[in-house]
């Protein structure tokens, strides 16, 4: 049987799993390939020759975002020591600098954009017309679950920092793609990729039948749905809200925009089960947040959706950047009286940084300003922009003087 081996950097060490590489392992799987997992959250590097020598694996897979990049290209040049097996490279990174990637000689395919397909037929035939394609978009209701299992480890108790909580939380995806153009995320380079709409949702008892299969053989305590916009559909969440309420009842949390909730959705998130609403309000300031940003949200919907989010009994948490293209310290300070004026229970704020396939990346050099070749491996702690005015100490005391104000709120 065809053996495919993942080498999965996470040079961050998040618990989350990456639900690309486990979308096409059980996609492979169901194609008659066996897969395996080098795990960078837990394996030591020199374990990688251990698995190709014991292996053998027919082709070797890597994914990389952009702060994993250099390390991958490290691990790669160790694995071909022990290995004469096509090396395959896909993730943000290979997606947004295909050609830089695939110029380095260290990788025989490299995928832009969805991999499942693509890669399948790469496995099955070994060859590939050319070296640099773009991945077909997945059919997201024939696709089968996601492999969970390979991820297994991840599945241990961890401090839940919003709730003080030691958890154990299965991550899920109802869909795919995001419909907005935020000008710092890749999703808009994606659609152009594709030249369609991208946003594509799973069947809902397909997605029930997952959390219920998954949440007991892994003994789960809470769910994670990490889809970039949860409330995008709202009358396909409040279907999805009454069954899970029925089906399900497991504790969960979601991720959204301001823009796209009310008191409706709101409460039917909370009478499912829904703890935690987390939205992004990015930036206090008009100019920045919708001019810079490209939000395109204004304050008083912004304030509306975190006190109706109170009004209904769910806990909020928002996110934040601190340090975009022209922001000064009283703008960030700005930002910070919003979460107050918010009445966020939690909250994060990380240090600007860009990526390629973003805007914000074109418009950083069209406007002059440095950028670090080193992208950040904790862009909590470091940012490769080099901001006009302020330094990343300064920056840091921002984003603690945030933490501080947050918890000050809730202590009152």
């Amino acid at each position: 049987m065809t053996k495919v081996l993942f080498i999965y950097p996470n040079v961050a060490k998040t618990l989350q799993i990456p639900m690309g590489i486990a979308y096409i392992s059980s996609y492979l799987q169901q194609n008659g390939v066996e897969t395996f997992l080098w795990d960078g959250t837990f394996d030591n590097p020199v374990d990688i020759q251990h698995w190709l020598e014991f292996l053998e694996p027919d082709v070797v897979c890597f994914s990389a975002l952009s702060p994993d990049y250099e390390y991958v290209k490290g691990l790669a040049e160790f694995a071909r020591r022990y290995t004469d097996a096509p090396f395959v490279i896909g993730g943000y990174h290979a997606t947004f600098c295909q050609q830089e990637v695939y110029a380095s000689g260290l990788f025989d395919l490299v995928i832009a954009g969805e991999a499942e397909y693509t890669l399948e037929r790469f496995v099955r035939e070994g060859y590939q017309a050319t070296r640099t394609p773009k991945g077909r978009l997945a059919d997201v209701n024939t696709l089968p679950w996601p492999d969970h299992e390979m991820f297994k480890r991840h599945f241990t108790k961890q401090l839940n920092w919003e709730s003080g909580a030691h958890e154990t939380s299965g991550v899920f995806l109802t869909a795919r793609g995001c419909p907005f153009k935020c000008t710092y995320c890749s999703c808009d380079a994606l659609s152009k990729l594709y030249d369609v709409k991208i946003t594509r949702y799973r069947d809902i008892d397909d997605i029930l039948n997952e959390i219920s299969y998954v949440s007991q053989k892994y003994k789960m305590d809470t769910i994670w749905f990490t889809d970039e916009t949860f409330t995008m559909n709202k009358k396909r969440v409040i279907e999805f809200c009454r069954k899970y309420k029925d089906q399900i009842g497991i504790p969960f949390s979601v991720e959204t925009r301001p823009d796209t909730v009310n008191e409706e959705v709101l409460t039917a998130l909370k009478e499912a089960g829904c703890t935690t609403v987390r939205m992004g309000i990015e930036s206090g300031v008009d100019r920045i947040r919708n001019g810079l940003y490209n939000r395109n949200i204004s304050r008083e919907k912004i304030l509306k959706a975190f006190h109706t989010a109170k009004k209904v009994g769910l806990k909020t948490s928002s996110f934040n950047i601190f340090g975009g293209p022209t922001e000064t310290a009283e703008d960030i300070m700005e930002t910070i009286s919003l979460n107050k004026e918010c009445g966020v229970d939690s909250g994060k704020a990380t240090l600007f940084s860009v990526f390629p396939g973003t805007k914000m990346w074109d418009y950083c050099a069209e406007h002059g300003y440095t950028v670090r070749k080193e992208y950040p491996e904790n862009y909590y702690i470091d940012t490769n922009f080099n901001h006009e005015s302020l330094t990343i100490p300064e920056l840091i005391g921002l984003r603690e003087e945030f933490d501080k104000a947050i918890s000050d709120e809730q202590r009152k």
